[in-house]
């Protein structure tokens, strides 16, 4: 047992008892100071992804703990489209197709949507919602138009108006068919 390492003489580390100790790493760098984002920070897509991040956090301490926040637009967009297949609103939403059928099976489970063979291609099922998917989407929607509202007071209504040409702008570049 004498070649063991005696671990009860830490010494050398951080106390993190200690608040000046708490703030470093275990080699000494300083945790607490800002992060030096470089010109990332210029980087729109850097940008557009945590805005996007920070958007969905706050919604979804809104609608959680039963709906993540990237569901809402499918349950939406079933709304709005009833009878259309899965791989449109798939498309629509930016999903693959096999990404939206767990989503759709919860939806399913909560008796929200009901899937129905569709009338093209008896091998596709066709959307729609059902009462509780409908009252579900209200009490959902009244959630998110309260963010909305705060994303609006943040930009302003011209400023709101330019963002969402922006974005349209990027998402035409590159997916031009959505």
């Amino acid at each position: 047992m004498s070649d063991m390492t005696d671990i009860s003489d830490m010494s050398d580390r951080p106390d993190p008892a200690q608040p000046d100790a708490a703030a470093q790493t275990g080699n000494g760098q300083d945790r607490t100071g800002a992060i030096d984002f470089g010109d990332l920070d210029d980087f729109v897509g850097f940008q557009l992804h945590r805005a996007r991040n920070v958007a969905a956090s706050v919604l979804h301490k809104l609608i959680a703990p039963e709906f993540v926040p990237g569901h809402f637009p499918i349950l939406y967009l079933i709304a709005q489209n009833p009878d259309r297949t899965q791989s449109a609103i798939a498309k629509a939403v930016g999903l693959d197709r096999s990404s939206l059928v767990p989503i759709l099976n919860r939806f399913e489970k909560n008796g929200w949507v009901q899937r129905i063979p569709s009338q093209g291609d008896k091998r596709a099922h066709a959307l729609r919602l059902t009462k509780a998917g409908e009252r579900k989407l209200q009490e959902l929607r009244e959630k998110v138009l309260q963010q909305e509202d705060r994303i609006s007071d943040a930009l302003g209504d011209d400023g709101q108006k330019v963002m969402l040409d922006y974005l349209r702008r990027i998402q035409d570049e590159y997916d031009p068919d959505r």
